[in-house]
């Protein structure tokens, strides 16, 4: 365990109001609750919105959202999809009624659940352009969330790199972010086993007695990088892929998790499947029910870099003792304004960090091949990605790589002669600073 002293005890002290704002849809309307402390009953704005057109928008962007990382022209359809007229009008009276320094929490309804309410553009700025937003599936979660805090987090415990499934290229990275901030426990490669987790986190909560028997209280964060999977057909079946099988929703029912903030850095672990009463069945019940007062899942399948980047940025902020919505919200504005040069400091970083005999070492490099190629520094993607060739260790990692040297070689050959731009933003699209979502309590 690596030991550090404990994050500061002071908060970042609440700014503005905390706003409520619950959707509830019906089949021509869309009913907008507002709430707030100073308000001496809830605020209502009714919209005409038809129910099925919406629910055929939300299935259009997470199908386009999937297919980003094969067609890069479904970013574009993504992005229109989003800033329809009709999840414009959802946003727009939420933006017309809080003040700056609010807080804002979310309860969506229906296929709002699937839909990154807090990125939707309108009129030019979005929820998350100037307020912290947390997501929570009704008022009444988010009472017991709340009633489950357990002060300043001072430990970790991470979960990471399982063996049997493809490695995560900055599984170490999210790794190092915890363990440089906080007392860490590490549970990786073979040891990151569903076995293992459920006895470090299963069962009753340890009396006086049996604490000194090693038995240990839940950490104050658990990070688990590792694949994530959606059953639709069996939504409690969903979960994340670890070194001897799948860790389910059903399994996590059983876990203690009272106080802990779990961050799933995996893909589309924040999908759940909406049954009649608008019950949400998936991960995030699960950890809920669990005691974990808040988590921060996926709503689609996440790029690593960028996902990396924010991780590390957030825990950067929760290690300085800022509340977890205000960590986020601020991983997320600093994403939003990063450089090519900035992301291919991160990546060098990375790769001197993991060294060549890394099992991501090929991935590490042809993640600034392709970088250098945004940045039409075509002489510097082929001599990265010719270093990633030499790295590859599997078919798929050199067919990856040799679809980019291919391209970089064609491109620095026809002496095509352009500038390098290194100051271009490069996650400033919703797409990557925007899938992940904190649902529960706020702090």
């Amino acid at each position: 365990m690596n030991r550090r002293k404990s994050p500061p005890e002071q908060r970042d002290p609440p700014t503005g109001r905390l706003v409520l704002v619950e959707y509830y849809l019906t089949g021509d309307q869309a009913l907008v609750f507002f709430v707030t402390a100073e308000g001496a009953e809830p605020a209502l704005v009714s919209l005409p919105v038809d129910t099925g057109e919406l629910a055929a928008l939300v299935v259009r962007l997470a199908l386009a959202l999937d297919r980003v990382a094969e067609d890069p022209a479904a970013l574009e359809q993504a992005t229109a999809v989003l800033g329809h007229p009709v999840l414009v009008s959802l946003v727009a009276p939420v933006l017309d009624r809080v003040r700056p320094g609010d807080r804002i929490c979310l309860v969506p309804h229906g296929p709002l659940h699937r839909v990154p309410l807090h990125a939707v553009p309108c009129r030019g700025v979005r929820l998350a352009d100037a307020h912290p937003v947390v997501y929570t599936p009704s008022a009444a979660v988010l009472r017991y969330c709340q009633a489950n805090r357990r002060g300043a987090r001072s430990t970790a415990l991470v979960v990471a790199d399982p063996p049997g499934t493809e490695p995560l290229t900055f599984g170490m990275v999210h790794a190092a972010a915890l363990t440089g901030r906080f007392d860490a426990d590490r549970m990786q490669g073979p040891e990151a086993s569903r076995a293992a987790l459920l006895r470090r986190l299963g069962g009753p909560a340890p009396d006086a007695v049996t604490a000194g028997a090693g038995h240990r209280p839940p950490p104050g964060i658990l990070h688990v990088g590792a694949h994530g999977v959606f059953d639709p057909e069996e939504p409690m079946a969903s979960g994340v892929e670890l070194a001897d099988g799948r860790l389910t929703a059903t399994d996590i029912l059983g876990l203690r998790l009272t106080g802990t903030l779990v961050v799933l850095a995996a893909c589309r672990t924040g999908v759940s499947d909406t049954r009649p009463g608008d019950e949400l069945l998936g991960l995030i019940r699960a950890l809920l029910h669990a005691g974990a007062p808040a988590v921060l899942v996926s709503l689609w399948k996440v790029d690593e870099l960028s996902t990396a980047m924010l991780l590390d940025e957030f825990y950067r902020g929760l290690g300085d003792g800022s509340p977890a919505v205000v960590a986020l919200h601020r991983a997320q504005s600093w994403l939003r304004r990063r450089t090519v040069a900035d992301v291919l400091a991160y990546v060098g970083q990375a790769r001197d960090s993991a060294g060549a005999a890394h099992p991501a070492a090929a991935r590490l490099a042809l993640a600034e091949a392709r970088i250098r190629l945004v940045a039409q520094d075509f002489v510097g993607a082929a001599s990265t990605a010719r270093a990633a060739l030499t790295l590859a260790g599997t078919a798929r990692d050199r067919r990856r790589v040799e679809s980019v040297l291919h391209r970089a070689r064609f491109l620095a050959g026809a002496d095509v002669r352009v500038p390098v731009d290194l100051s271009r933003r490069l996650y400033d699209n919703f797409f990557f600073w925007a899938p992940f979502v904190l649902v529960g309590d706020w702090d």
